[in-house]
């Protein structure tokens, strides 16, 4: 919506100076929930441009949100400076948008000083310090500074376990949690589902006591806690467990995330047959297939007839047009030695992306087809998009690109090292 509509309501806007603030405090909220940015900083430069007007706490900390949308500091420095001048910085919640506005913008320098300002930061303080800490490769210091946080928030906790989780510090993730058992800080779902998705076979036993402790804690009946559960056993390669977990919660009430979850994981596990089962048994409970359920069982079909019933239901769905969707077809039809059906729907596709070209090439390497891979990874080029490990890959189980010297110097630019890397493997002599 452009702005004079919104001009409109401005000038609809009476009473005195203090209801219209908060009148059009109101309106600028509006806009920065719905990240409609620009006419939130259309509002603010009104406010601010006004004789009779004077942003507060509230047009501060809400305009500061907006850039936070942005994930810019550009406009977001000179608010900051306006807040010191006004004596704004003093609310807590301009404070906490600026530690959000700098955390979402990547500048952890920002972050640590406006923390370092505040004088007696709560919850939400902590949680953006130390969420951005972890985030931005700082996690060592974000643990520093377990000390001085308040040890019995369970959000603060949640903050540095999931920012270590999410970003492969997982030793660090699972310390914490054990520090924070001992501490008597109790767990909740967030902590549970942030630990257990990180357990691999060779912590199979402490997910199991994690299982206990979710349990006993009363939380198996969070679906995020049953579904981090899934995965955690199909990572642990213990479908057992995750069928126990399926039918313990199916009481519950199961959702998409929870049949995805078990669809992904039995095909992971090369147990195609009962991927299928569970995505007829997900439709059979009237739970509507999303673009990751398709995903998942399309590249476990290597059955024609099988394959064009799920394609006909993508298509009656309505993911025809989902780009996801049609990568995991044309490596569905590949796999069914459907060439001729992975082609066009390669050719359909309005936007293909690198995974659409690469699956696309890998289907006529593995079909013997080396001049339709090379004219495809041509037309890639075309196209300009740079190939990658996988398209190089690909390429080079082809005996025939040692005949097309232009494809070895195509390759070769910025992909030289893998080029020899392979070369040392033995790629080619292999082909020969």
């Amino acid at each position: 919506m452009k702005f004079t509509c919104y001009r409109d309501k401005v000038t609809a806007i009476t009473g005195s100076p203090a209801q219209q603030l908060y009148k059009l405090n109101c309106l600028l909220a509006e806009l920065t929930r719905s990240h409609n940015s620009f006419n939130a900083f259309q509002i603010f430069l009104e406010i601010h441009s006004s004789y009779h007007l004077d942003p507060d706490h509230y047009t501060v900390s809400t305009i500061l949100a907006a850039c936070a949308n942005l994930r810019t500091t550009v406009v977001g420095n000179q608010l900051h400076a306006h807040a010191i001048r006004a004596g704004l910085k003093a609310f807590p919640h301009v404070t906490n948008a600026l530690l959000s506005m700098y955390a979402k913008a990547e500048d952890l320098v920002s972050v640590n000083r406006v923390f370092a300002e505040i004088d007696k930061p709560d919850a939400y303080s902590w949680t953006t310090l130390l969420s951005a800490c972890t985030k931005l490769g700082d996690a060592g210091y974000a643990c520093n500074l377990l000390d001085q946080m308040p040890h019995g928030n369970v959000v603060v906790w949640n903050a540095i376990i999931t920012g270590s989780a999410e970003n492969g510090h997982a030793g660090i993730a699972f310390d914490l949690f054990k520090r924070m058992h001992l501490l008597g800080v109790r767990h909740d779902n967030y902590t549970f589902a942030s630990v257990l998705t990180l357990c691999t076979v060779e912590l199979l036993d402490f997910g199991r006591v994690i299982h206990s402790l979710v349990i006993k804690t009363g939380y198996l009946v969070r679906t995020s806690v049953w579904n981090a559960l899934l995965t955690m056993y199909f990572n642990c390669e213990s479908v057992t467990d995750a069928y126990e977990v399926f039918e313990e919660t199916a009481a519950n009430g199961h959702d998409q995330i929870t049949y995805n979850a078990m669809i992904a994981g039995l095909v992971s596990g090369g147990r195609d047959v009962e991927a299928f089962f569970m995505f007829k048994y997900m439709q059979e409970v009237c739970l509507r297939p999303n673009e990751l359920t398709f995903a998942s069982i399309m590249s476990s079909c290597a059955c024609a007839r099988v394959a064009i019933q799920v394609h006909a239901q993508v298509i009656k769905i309505g993911f025809s047009n989902c780009t996801s969707v049609n990568n995991a077809a044309i490596t569905m039809y590949s796999i069914c030695g459907d060439l001729l059906a992975a082609d066009m729907i390669f050719r359909s596709l309005e936007e293909k992306d690198r995974v659409s070209w690469n699956t696309m090439i890998t289907s006529y390497a593995q079909g013997n087809l080396a001049r339709a891979a090379i004219m495809t990874f041509l037309q890639m080029q075309r196209e300009g998009i740079e190939p990658d490990e996988f398209t190089i890959g690909s390429l080079l189980t082809s005996s025939e690109l040692l005949l097309n010297t232009e494809i070895i110097k195509r390759l070769a630019g910025s992909t030289k090292i893998f080029i020899l890397d392979c070369l040392s493997l033995g790629h080619f002599q292999e082909q020969t």
